[in-house]
């Protein structure tokens, strides 16, 4: 099977082309006392910002990082996506910062919000730096990207899912996702165990004591000390949980990383 990148994993459950068009939508709508963002930016911010080298308005950026309105219908590369939204995040930073947007309309709202949750979705976060002003992108989860390159679609959705930032606080849904990951990860303990036998035995002990495999509040499976817990304290252990099932992931494909190594290593000592 092929391995398919997080872009791939997301476009087949939810649209990312469609988010694209929204966003554009919303930022060509959105009004700021009368204008657009891009046009607040090209008349108020861009020729005292530090960030636009020798550019001189938000349509010559586009063309030359080929996100414009045309680059979009034709559906931008995983690449351009993230010069699309990281663009976005320096206009909206630059009429929010420089300029000063105070009474947003809703559909300024709605495009900030677009943008982050497209962003979540990714698992991608802007990094503010203002003495410079602008706004890049980083990875937000660097263990929860891998993860889901390498294992099956099902699971990468689960994998991502799970980081998403609407889930905070939905203990309820965290522990049906970590339930699925909990089945990607048995078949593997034997060949982690050999690898790693504290992380294969460390996240086994989670998954069986924490109420997520069992039930860990009443009957036979009952710990007192799991039903004591705050919503708050189950939460963290279930976030522990999921970096943990993370680990195993990619610590399961060095292991076949390896093999592939070391037959190698066979083939040239020969």
């Amino acid at each position: 099977m092929s391995r398919k990148n997080i872009f791939e994993i997301l476009n087949e459950k939810t649209n990312i082309g469609s988010q694209i068009n929204k966003i554009e939508i919303l930022l060509s709508e959105s009004s700021i006392n009368g204008f657009t963002p891009e046009e607040i930016v090209d008349i108020e911010c861009m020729r005292d910002w530090k960030a636009r080298g020798r550019y001189t308005s938000c349509e010559e950026i586009r063309e030359r990082l080929h996100i414009t309105y045309t680059d979009i219908q034709k559906k931008l590369s995983d690449e351009h996506i993230l010069f699309y939204l990281e663009y976005v995040s320096n206009v909206i930073w630059l009429c929010n910062e420089r300029y000063g947007v105070e009474d947003a309309e809703d559909e300024y709202i709605y495009l900030q919000e677009n943008v982050i949750g497209l962003l979540d979705d990714l698992g991608y976060e802007k990094k503010v730096f203002a003495d410079e002003e602008k706004v890049i992108l980083v990875e937000k989860n660097a263990a929860m990207t891998a993860a889901a390159e390498v294992v099956d679609p099902n699971t990468a959705y689960a994998v991502i899912e799970y980081n998403h930032h609407l889930l905070k606080g939905d203990i309820a849904e965290k522990q049906r996702i970590l339930k699925i990951l909990a089945d990607k990860f048995e078949p593997m303990r034997g060949e982690l165990k050999k690898a790693n036998k504290e992380l294969e035995s460390n996240t086994g002990y989670l998954l069986n004591k924490m109420n997520i495999r069992h039930n860990n509040m009443e009957g036979k499976n009952a710990i007192d000390y799991v039903k004591n817990l705050s919503d708050q304290e189950l939460e963290e252990w279930y976030d522990e949980t999921y970096q943990m099932l993370l680990l195993c992931f990619l610590e399961y494909e060095n292991i076949e990383r390896n093999k592939k190594i070391n037959e190698l290593k066979k083939v040239i000592e020969k």
